[in-house]
């Protein structure tokens, strides 16, 4: 029987190769077939062997394109179309890595209006798991590489196209992203099982995947985890009914944002707001398109105006940003209403605050994230014929139901191995410059292990890309600002994301090669998934163009490099590179003003042991000139064992900075 000539991995039309080096197109056809490929009017050839497979190496020359690539086989034939040749890198993490612009269009409006752009390109890898060895191709249907253009951007990864975008435009080359990623993925999952073994250390993750590479027992746990899940959906919404809106009888009053503390276990609470609108209002709502946003909520929702549902949202994360149909609102009153499910026992309903909670028309600008970095917001625009009702304050609410914790969840594609076989090792064959990382919130509270792990990732991917550098180039995302709506803080004990920060930083050092994104001022408190996407896109782009591309003006973050005791104070020496330190005031409301300069350096803190205690106490600090700051002592709190700076999960206010506006590295220093 024929073997139809196939190509494997990532090849396909629109896609973007490693310029300037050797590539390889690998697949399968007959045994002993003559292959043919013809790129930029050079023909290479090679044979296929007994078993079919065949690999052919070729240049693809300078940047360029678009370019027409043919693969013959004797009378079959594969065009691939539309090709470019510039940079190639892999952008791979958990969800922010993912995030899409679609997530990010009331934050990066303008970005969904710009023309087409050939030369940003990107292939998000089909979300796959495998825990049976290494795959060579993706599914069928799942190359597909996308040039960024207003119908297409919405899928992209908004990390990943923010760093394209300006990789291209300082290189001005085309620039490709191989987009492997997925949400809440631990680092183990994106590690081979040899790298496992030979860490040593690692038999809770291999017996794991050893339990589970067997298919039976797989099939077995999913079964289980349906048949629960089927189980408690049913308990969880049999019976329910849409409430009563026409009386307030049996409701309660409650303050959004807020807790909504009425329920403390599982189950279901209704929550609803009445709106008047007057005739001219309603007539602007239904001629404008026209937008409901409700923050976040634990754990899933259903949202509807009038009775009508105007959207649904399954789980905690994103943002509730439901469009209203037009007709559905109308003069006089209206009635929003909020089906909240909560899954478990844990916590309670909250909507947080610095989310916006409101009704409006697409023409008037509502920031959607409160952010305090330097990137900023624009500025708020409240046409003439817009409208916009806020939403915060009193509403109604009342329990429907309560019932026992959702059955746990089974993710396979979180097991170790499983993302490195199913949607890392079919990308292995093609050439790539470098490697993007943005990953560690499921391993935050892991730090020493996850060092280990992050070191042995960089070197394992600098081995499995052949076609890349033996140094291949890796630029790390430090994780940002988060307390999971905790509130924020400079002075803590133990701060689970601080130490990931710092092991993220060890780890870049011992790889060697590997630039490093401080993202402090980037997140959000009280949002896993940041917006502001540019920022760090941005930043590790000018990583990639420090480490990789030999721009050594370009300075990184300003790093501590030297700590000296003075008297009662400690001088931190920073190294800024060809940069310099400024400190940007503060306002009462422990925001950076970045239009206005000032002395006081917000964010440092001690650690003290007392009595066999150790406590933790925010200090003052000064910028004495352009790479030095004083550090005052509290030497009251007994003896002084570490100096920290921004040193908690979500330390507020960030406000020291480089001139080229990257904010000083998180650091700890132990006192000996």
């Amino acid at each position: 029987m024929k073997t139809k000539l196939t190509v494997k991995g990532i090849f396909g039309s629109g896609m973007v190769l490693q310029r300037n080096k050797i590539n390889c197109i690998y697949g399968i056809a007959d045994g002993y077939t003559d292959i043919m490929l013809t790129f930029r009017g050079v023909t290479s050839i090679t044979q296929s062997d007994e078993f079919g497979n065949w690999k052919l190496e070729f240049s693809p020359g300078e940047a360029g394109g678009p370019f027409e690539m043919i693969i013959k086989a004797d009378a079959e034939r594969i065009e691939y179309k539309d090709i470019y040749v510039g940079e190639v890198w892999v952008s791979s993490g958990q969800s922010n890595a993912q995030l899409p612009m679609e997530r990010l269009k009331f934050t990066y409006p303008q970005e969904f209006l710009l023309p087409e752009n050939p030369k940003v390109r990107m292939l998000t890898v089909p979300i796959r798991w495998a825990l049976d060895g290494e795959k060579d191709c993706l599914d069928e249907g799942g190359v597909n590489w996308l040039a960024a253009s207003p119908a297409t951007l919405g899928q992209m990864s908004g990390t990943a196209y923010f760093f394209a975008k300006k990789l291209s435009e300082e290189l001005d080359v085309p620039v490709g992203i191989i987009n492997a990623s997925q949400g809440g993925s631990p680092i183990a999952s994106w590690l081979s099982k040899t790298a496992l073994e030979e860490m040593g250390d690692k038999n809770d993750y291999l017996n794991t995947l050893e339990y589970y590479e067997n298919p039976e027992n797989v099939y077995k746990k999913q079964r289980e985890v349906a048949e629960a899940q089927k189980n408690w959906n049913f308990d969880m919404n049999r019976h329910c009914v849409f409430p009563d809106t026409e009386s307030d009888a049996g409701w309660q009053s409650c303050t959004i944002p807020g807790y909504i503390e009425a329920l403390d276990g599982a189950g279901i609470v209704w929550l609803k707001k009445d709106i008047t609108l007057t005739a001219e209002q309603a007539e602007h709502f239904n001629s404008q398109k026209t937008w409901l946003w409700m923050g976040t909520i634990i754990d899933a929702d259903t949202a509807y105006v009038n009775g009508s549902q105007v959207g649904n949202t399954p789980y905690c994360y994103p943002p509730r940003r439901y469009e209203v149909p037009k007709g559905i609102l109308r003069e006089g009153r209206n009635v929003i209403i909020m089906k909240i499910q909560k899954n478990s026992k844990n916590g309670f309903i909250r909507f947080y605050e610095e989310k916006p909670y409101c009704l409006f028309t697409d023409g008037v600008y509502v920031a959607p994230t409160a952010v305090r970095n330097i990137e900023g917001h624009e500025e708020s625009l409240f046409p003439f014929d817009g409208e916009y009702i806020d939403l915060k304050g009193e509403w109604k609410m009342f329990v429907e139901r309560k019932i026992r914790d959702c059955p746990e969840q089974v993710f396979f594609e979180w097991m170790p191995t499983a993302l490195y076989n199913g949607m890392l090792a079919p990308c292995f064959k093609y050439a790539i410059a470098g490697a993007l990382w943005y990953q560690g919130e499921s391993d935050a509270g892991r730090a020493q292990e996850y060092k280990a792990m992050l070191v042995k990732l960089i070197n394992l991917w600098r081995h499995k890309f052949v076609y890349g550098a033996k140094d291949l180039p890796f630029v790390v995302v430090q994780l940002p600002n988060w307390s999971d709506g905790h509130g924020e803080d400079t002075a803590v004990v133990n701060g689970g994301w601080a130490e990931l920060r710092q092991v993220q930083a060890d780890a870049a050092d011992i790889a060697g090669r590997t630039g490093l994104v401080v993202t402090i001022d980037a997140g959000e408190w009280n949002d896993l998934h940041p917006e502001k996407k540019k920022t760090v896109g941005n930043r590790a782009a000018m990583e990639a163009l420090r480490i990789a591309y030999g721009k050594s003006f370009i300075s990184g973050a300003p790093r501590a490099d030297l700590c000296e005791l003075n008297g009662n104070k400690y001088n931190v020496h920073f190294d800024c590179g060809s940069s310099a330190l400024v400190a940007y005031r503060v306002t009462e409301k422990d925001v950076a003003d970045f239009t206005k300069e000032d002395k006081a350096v917000h964010g440092f803190s001690l650690l003290y042991e007392q009595k066999g205690e150790l406590i933790a106490v925010e200090t003052s600090a000064n910028l004495i000139d352009n790479s030095n700051v004083e550090v005052s002592l509290q030497p009251a709190y007994g003896k002084l064992k570490e100096l920290r700076y921004l040193w908690s999960d979500s330390p507020n206010p960030v406000n020291l900075y480089s001139q080229n506006q990257l904010p000083a590295m998180p650091f700890r220093i132990k006192i000996e």
